[in-house]
């Protein structure tokens, strides 16, 4: 009877212990699943979150920060957009001359026969140098005239010995010793005065040779004379010019007038080439010239080179004059990003860090030493940019672009 009731007993707690089982699973099952739901509102959160990042990081596109230990490993240099003279730069065609006062004409003293030529065009010579010799046939009788005015001197002296005797013996009167000294001196006078005319026409050589020498050093750039011709007075045979100092020539427009000087320096290029040479001012025409109707303006170069020879064509650097100062940036500042010209500008900066940012802005003209550029829009005076190294920020920012649109 007891054993019953105790069996009884036992099945109700059995049954009240498998309630309470169910009940605690339950509230498992309850609150796995609400985490469930709380995580996957809480991924789409961040989903939404990197989102945002993505676009912010686009939004900031075409922006550099970089620290200032990069900048100096990089080579970068800051500067300020400023006010200040960009002058603007014409080139006008001239020419490279012969300095005439550097140029000797060569023609003969005598019409003769050309015997010999020593040199040949564009050969350098020196002053003194035998060019070529002649035969003249006038040289010929006057180099005999001058050997009978020696035999006559010879004669006279004699003469005026003997009679210097005869007189201080008192034989011979004073009269004939008077008239033998006369014949005498005009004796020497016959002979000097040829001697001056054959020294004062160059006739230096014998058996008619008439030698034409070079009056200074120079380079033979002119040669008319070959062996077997016969030449005249007033041919001219040979050319000698210094090519040391070479002039420019160059015609100036009208609204240059007055602004260029004597004594006053300018700068020209040869065609072709990016050295830059330099010239003096030495005179300005006071007409213009007829055809052109413009001031012809020469100067004397300042160096040599070989390049720099007669006739070379080449392009003289005149500064326009500006009125006033204009905004100016550096031109090694300006690289072109997407078809613009452009800047990196400063848009921030934080302790060590750097922000950069590329501007586009528009470029008036050059300066003269081009250095800088005028700018006609995008900028403001006082903005600081990047004026030396904006080619490695460029690269940076192509690097960027190229890894955002992958």
């Amino acid at each position: 009877m007891n054993f019953k009731k105790k069996g009884k007993v036992s099945q109700s707690l059995i049954i009240l212990i498998l309630l309470l089982l169910t009940g605690v699973l339950s509230v498992i099952i309850w609150f796995s699943s609400s985490h469930k739901q709380t995580d996957e509102h809480g991924h789409e959160e961040e989903t939404e979150h990197g989102h945002e990042q993505e676009e912010g990081e686009h939004a900031d596109e075409g922006e550099i920060q970089l620290s200032m230990q990069q900048m100096v490993e990089q080579g970068l240099k800051l500067a300020t957009v400023e006010q200040g003279l960009v002058e603007q730069v014409i080139t006008l065609p001239g020419k490279l001359v012969v300095n005439t006062d550097q140029q000797a004409h060569i023609s003969p003293n005598f019409s003769g026969h050309v015997e010999q030529v020593n040199v040949s065009l564009g050969q350098k010579v020196e002053q003194g140098q035998i060019l070529a010799v002649l035969s003249v046939p006038e040289l010929i009788d006057q180099q005999a005239n001058l050997q009978m005015a020696r035999s006559t001197l010879e004669l006279a002296r004699q003469e005026y010995q003997r009679e210097q005797q005869l007189w201080s013996q008192g034989i011979s009167p004073k009269q004939d010793l008077q008239r033998a000294e006369n014949a005498y001196r005009q004796a020497q006078i016959s002979i000097q005065a040829t001697q001056s005319r054959l020294k004062a026409l160059g006739a230096s050589g014998n058996q008619g040779q008439f030698m034409i020498k070079a009056p200074i050093s120079g380079v033979i750039s002119q040669k008319d004379i070959v062996v077997g011709e016969n030449v005249q007075l007033a041919d001219q045979l040979f050319v000698i010019e210094q090519l040391k100092d070479l002039w420019l020539e160059f015609s100036l427009p009208n609204q240059f007038y007055g602004q260029l000087q004597a004594g006053q320096n300018i700068q020209f290029k040869v065609n072709g080439l990016n050295q830059v040479y330099a010239a003096t001012i030495q005179s300005l025409n006071s007409q213009a010239d007829q055809q052109t109707g413009r001031l012809v303006v020469r100067a004397k170069l300042n160096s040599q080179a070989a390049e720099l020879r007669p006739n070379v064509m080449v392009n003289v650097l005149i500064t326009k004059p500006t009125e006033k100062p204009a905004l100016r940036i550096q031109k090694s500042a300006l690289q072109k990003i997407n078809g613009k010209d452009s800047i990196f500008i400063v848009e921030a900066q934080e302790k060590d860090q750097v922000h950069f940012k590329a501007e586009h802005v528009v470029i008036g003209q050059a300066s003269s030493d081009g250095q800088w550029l005028e700018v006609l829009s995008g900028l403001s005076a006082g903005q600081k940019y990047v004026g030396q190294g904006s080619f490695l920020l460029k690269s940076e920012l192509e690097k960027d672009e190229a890894a955002h649109e992958h």
